[in-house]
């Protein structure tokens, strides 16, 4: 592997101090202020003008080619998660910010070659949490929409981006080795509110249960996994938020989350009939009421092949052999999955990770060394597709087939 010869030692050591100071301040999506001043700092310090911010935290900056052309985005991620152990980078976005970072000092030095420009954008809010507050944002007027890029897409911060590129962290997997082509779930969100009537404890037969309800409806999510179909590859796993507030009264207000998570926008719609379907006929079966609010999520990542094709190419003269692998899905959903539905895409997987996402136990073999090759792989693709007069980039685009305009996307937003 290449990385080790990439970018000077004071560039390297900049790109380290970086990921030091994201690491050492992990925030909750759309709280993200000292990791987006961070990025800030960093970007201004090897001369670009950083515009925002975008959706409170977002940050975007560009790195003007020599020649007119397409515009390609390198994207990266500020937020952190919440486990056990309180919040944390267990999802790698630190890395992501550094590798983008190195990758933005490396093409400044080739940018005359460049026809198109390379746009940095740091998203916030990718990890889908909170959603109480992110509701109270909503309603204050500061957001729309529930996560990062879904609101960047709003604000047009992608209006004129042709097509969009980003790495991942693979976990489990200490070896550095890259993942082409994978897939990742969408999903939609489900709260559902069975509300019953109060009544000691003693004397149940006044009452109306509502957490039998929600028991009731449990089961029938169970029973109908039989019916999910493995193509569709639909997960639904709901938790019990609120089961009542005293032991000895009947439980009245109980309140349920779920994710619904597919293949396919059809999987996911099918997946959400079903909740819908087993939250009524619960409530009837009790004689209590159940409220549904659905919460658009995110749309399953779709990988644009040509992309895909060019990473292969760039990723083989740096990677050892052996060390590139297809077809290896990402765990979970991201809401990169919904800018691939606007224009190609791609979010290869890196390997150089111990543990499981999201796990206390998550974290990169060598930060330097994961942030230098990521960094080293991104600028070269893009210095791939943007050379020679963009002539890759151009076939992409020419090619491309997105699956809704932004206007459809934002009706598809708003449940219209």
């Amino acid at each position: 592997m290449k990385a080790e010869g990439f970018l000077k030692q004071d560039e390297r050591q900049a790109v380290m101090d970086l990921a030091t100071v994201l690491n050492g301040c992990p925030e909750l999506g759309f709280k993200e202020r000292k990791s987006s001043d961070a990025v800030r700092r960093a970007w201004q310090s090897i001369g670009l003008d950083v515009k925002g911010p975008y959706a409170i935290t977002g940050l975007r900056a560009e790195i003007k080619g020599g020649h007119p052309g397409p515009n390609v985005a390198l994207l990266c991620e500020l937020d952190a998660v919440a486990n056990s152990k309180g919040v944390m980078h267990a999802c790698g976005h630190f890395i992501q910010s550094a590798q983008v970072f190195a990758a933005a000092i490396d093409l400044l030095g080739r940018r005359e070659d460049l026809s198109g420009n390379v746009v940095l954008i740091a998203c916030p809010a990718e990890e889908f949490l909170e959603i109480e507050e992110r509701e109270r944002l909503r309603k204050e007027g500061r957001i729309e929409h529930l996560a990062g890029k879904q609101e960047l897409i709003r604000l047009g911060v992608f209006d004129d981006i042709d097509m969009a590129m980003m790495l991942h962290a693979h976990p489990d997997t200490p070896e550095y080795k890259l993942f082409l082509g994978g897939t990742n779930l969408g999903f939609t969100a489900k709260d559902i509110a069975f509300t019953g009537r109060a009544a000691h404890g003693s004397e149940p037969w006044n009452g109306r249960n509502a957490l039998q309800a929600a028991t009731l409806f449990l089961s029938g999510i169970n029973a109908n996994r039989e019916t999910f179909r493995d193509s569709d590859r639909i997960r639904i796993h709901p938790i019990v938020t609120k089961g009542g507030d005293v032991v000895n009264s009947v439980p009245d207000d109980v309140r349920i989350e779920t994710y619904v998570r597919g293949a396919s926008a059809e999987a996911i719609r099918y997946g959400c009939s079903i909740v819908d379907r087993c939250a009524k006929a619960a409530a009837m079966m009790m004689d209590t009421a159940a409220a549904v609010r659905t919460i658009p999520g995110y749309l399953p990542l779709r990988q644009d092949p040509l992309m895909t094709e060019e990473m292969a190419s760039v990723a083989s003269a740096i990677l050892p052999a052996g060390a590139i692998g297809y077809g290896v899905d990402s765990v979970g959903s991201s809401d990169v999955g919904d800018l691939s539905c606007l224009m190609p895409v791609i979010q290869p997987t890196m390997g150089g990770f111990i543990g499981s996402l999201h796990s206390p136990g998550f974290h990169p073999v060598d930060v330097l060394s994961s942030c230098l090759l990521g960094g080293q792989l991104l600028s070269s693709l893009a210095y791939a597709l943007l050379s020679n007069d963009g002539a890759k980039a151009r076939r992409i685009i020419k090619e491309s087939r997105p699956l809704m305009t932004r206007q459809e996307y934002l009706r598809y937003l708003s449940g219209r």
